[in-house]
């Protein structure tokens, strides 16, 4: 017997990541990791930066994504997130150097606008780091 599947397409501001039949996708929300299985109630959900894992033929997938969303229905999942990156591709020397950057910047008095900015920045970097096993 075949195990159920939904289609699954991951998409970045870039290039088509992924799209293909996928049985479970594990992703960051903002109150925490969420799971879906087929059959899923539909949902739109808020991205943040982080690691998903995605299950393809047996084997887990994983891709290292910056802030997005996520729309999720019985027969399909979309998430859509300014970069997508396989931990191989990460630069992690240039990704240590944002997050000095961004820490660096944290310090300084800055306006609420520039401070968020900022702060995005620096989670996008630990995220990349992370997900590059460092």
């Amino acid at each position: 017997m075949a195990e159920k599947t939904f289609k699954l397409d991951i998409l970045a501001a870039d290039r088509n990541f992924f799209s293909g039949e996928c049985r479970h996708i594990i992703f960051p929300s903002m109150d925490g990791s969420r799971g879906v299985l087929p059959g899923h109630e539909a949902m739109i959900c808020c991205l943040v930066e982080g690691e998903i894992k995605f299950m393809v033929d047996g084997q887990w997938q994983r891709a290292i994504v910056s802030e997005g969303f996520v729309e999720v229905m019985p027969e399909y999942v979309k998430v859509f997130a300014d970069t997508v990156e396989k931990p191989e591709e990460i630069d992690v020397l240039r990704a240590k150097a944002a997050r000095a950057r961004a820490e660096e910047r944290l310090r300084q008095k800055l306006s609420t606008k520039q401070y968020l900015h900022t702060q995005m920045a620096l989670k996008r970097a630990m995220a990349r780091i992370k997900g590059a096993g460092q």
